[in-house]
C-alpha cells in the first residue's frame, strides 16, 4: 500500500466538500492543502510545514501498520506461549496418567496372576475336600446307622429306608476292607459287621417273630369256629401269603450275604427252622386226621395208595408253592418239611405193605411208585420251570423201598 493510500485511509473521516457541499476532487487533501500543494512558490514555508507533516503523517501511518503488526504478533506469540505451556502441562498430565496407567497394568497383571494362582489354588483344595468326604462318609455314616440299629422294636424292617441302609453297609464294609491302610480301620471294620449282624438279626427276630403271630392266629381261629378240613386248609395258605412278599425280600437280604459269613448262615437257618416248626405244627395234623380216615375207609393197598398220593400231591404243591414265596433257595429243607407231611401216609402204607400177600399187587405198587417222577415232569406247569422241580417220586422213596424189599421176600417165597 503506498503512503497516499495509507494517508487515505487515515484522514477517511475528514470528508472535505465545497461550498456546493460536494466532496474534494483532491480528497484526502484540504483545500488549503489542494492551494499549497498546486501552488507552492508562493507558499515555501508552507509548503515545507504541510510536505513534513504530511510526510510526518505517512510515516506514522505507515509505523502504525507495522505497530499494529507487532502487537498482533506479540499477541499470537504470547497465546502461542500460552498454548505451547498449556501443552506441557497437558503433556505433563498425560505422562503421569501413563504412568498410573502402567502401573495399574503390571498391578493388574499382578492381580490376576493372584487370582489365577487363588482359582487353582481353590480347585485344589475342592478336589481335596471332595476326596475327603468321599473317603470319611462310610465312617461319618456309622453312628447314623449305630442309633437306628439300637431303636426298640423290629418294625423298621419293612420300610424301605432298611434296605437302603443294608446297601450302606454294604458299600462301608467293602470301602474299609478295600483301604487297609487307613488308620483304625480294622475297628470300624469290625463295628461296620457288628452293625449288619445287627441289622439281619433284626430280620430274623421280625421274620421268626411274623410266622409265630401268623400260626397263633390260625390256630386261635380254628379252634373258636370249628372249621371244616377245606376251610382250614385256605386259612394256613392265605394267612401266610399275605406277607410272603415282605418275608422273601427280607430273607433273600440275608441269603445275598451268606457267603463267607456262618453267622448270617445261622440266622438265615432260624428263619427255615421257624418256618417249618410252624408248618409242621399247623399242617401234620391235618394230615394225619385225613390219612387215617382214608386208611379206615380204604381196604386195598392200591386204591389206599393211590388216594393217599393224590392227596399229598395237593399237600405237597401247595406247600412247595407257599415255600417259595417266602424263600428263594433252602430245597433240602423244603424236602424235610415235606418228608415230615408225608410220613403218617408212610407209615399206614408200609404197614399195609408188610402184611400184603399177594406180589401182584406189590409189583403194581411198584410201578406205581416209580412212575411218580416221570408224571410230576410231564404235569409240570411251566411257571415251576423258573425255580427247582419237585420231585415227588422222591418223597414216596421210602414208601417204594419197603414195596420192593417186600417184593423181593415174596418172589422168594415162589422160588
Amino acid at each position: 500500500m503506498s503512503g497516499l493510500k495509507r494517508l487515505r485511509n487515515t484522514r477517511s473521516s475528514d470528508a472535505i466538500k465545497d461550498s456546493a457541499g460536494h466532496r474534494s476532487i483532491t480528497y484526502p487533501f484540504t483545500l488549503k492543502e489542494e492551494q499549497i500543494l498546486l501552488n507552492p512558490a508562493g507558499n515555501d514555508l508552507e509548503f515545507t510545514e504541510l510536505y513534513e507533516s504530511l510526510e510526518k503523517e505517512l510515516q506514522e501511518a505507515n509505523d502504525r501498520v507495522f505497530a499494529q503488526f507487532r502487537d498482533t504478533a506479540q499477541s499470537h506469540l504470547e497465546s502461542c506461549e500460552i498454548l505451547i505451556d498449556q501443552a506441557n502441562k497437558t503433556l505433563g498430565v498425560f505422562d503421569v496418567l501413563a504412568s498410573g496407567f502402567d502401573s495399574i497394568k503390571k498391578q493388574t497383571s499382578t492381580f490376576q496372576d493372584a487370582c489365577d494362582a487363588l482359582s487353582t489354588e481353590q480347585l485344589r483344595l475342592e478336589t481335596l475336600a471332595n476326596d475327603l468326604e468321599k473317603h470319611l462318609k462310610p465312617f461319618n455314616m456309622l453312628e447314623e446307622i449305630t442309633r437306628r440299629l439300637n431303636a426298640p422294636g423290629t418294625d423298621f424292617v419293612k420300610e424301605e429306608g432298611f434296605r437302603r441302609m443294608l446297601d450302606s453297609l454294604d458299600q462301608c464294609i467293602d470301602y474299609v476292607e478295600t483301604h487297609p491302610n487307613f488308620n483304625s480301620v480294622d475297628l470300624y471294620q469290625m463295628r461296620f459287621r457288628q452293625c449288619m449282624t445287627r441289622a439281619l438279626t433284626l430280620i430274623r427276630v421280625y421274620f421268626v417273630n411274623s410266622i409265630r403271630e401268623v400260626t397263633n392266629d390260625v390256630q386261635s381261629r380254628i379252634a373258636a369256629k370249628a372249621l371244616n378240613d377245606a376251610t382250614q386248609s385256605a386259612l394256613f395258605y392265605t394267612k401266610f401269603r399275605v406277607d410272603a412278599p415282605l418275608l422273601q425280600s427280607l430273607t433273600s437280604e440275608i441269603q445275598n450275604r451268606c457267603d463267607g459269613h456262618e453267622e448270617y448262615v445261622s440266622l438265615l437257618g432260624d428263619c427255615y427252622k421257624a418256618y417249618i416248626y410252624a408248618r409242621k405244627k399247623l399242617i401234620i395234623p391235618i394230615v394225619a386226621k385225613r390219612v387215617n380216615d382214608m386208611r379206615n375207609s380204604i381196604a386195598d393197598l392200591l386204591q389206599l395208595t393211590r388216594q393217599g398220593i393224590a392227596y399229598m400231591r395237593t399237600v405237597c404243591i401247595d406247600e412247595y408253592d407257599l415255600f417259595y414265596a417266602i424263600f428263594t433257595d433252602g430245597e433240602e429243607l423244603l424236602y424235610d418239611l415235606l418228608d415230615g407231611l408225608c410220613e403218617a401216609l408212610h407209615d399206614v402204607l408200609r404197614n399195609r405193605i408188610i402184611h400184603e400177600k399177594k406180589a401182584e399187587v406189590l409189583y403194581e405198587l411198584c410201578s406205581l411208585l416209580q412212575g411218580l417222577s416221570s408224571q410230576d415232569v410231564e404235569e409240570m406247569e411251566e411257571g415251576y420251570f423258573e425255580r427247582p422241580q419237585l420231585d415227588f417220586g422222591r418223597l414216596f422213596q421210602p414208601t417204594l423201598q419197603d414195596a420192593q424189599v417186600k417184593l423181593v421176600f415174596r418172589m422168594q417165597a415162589y422160588s
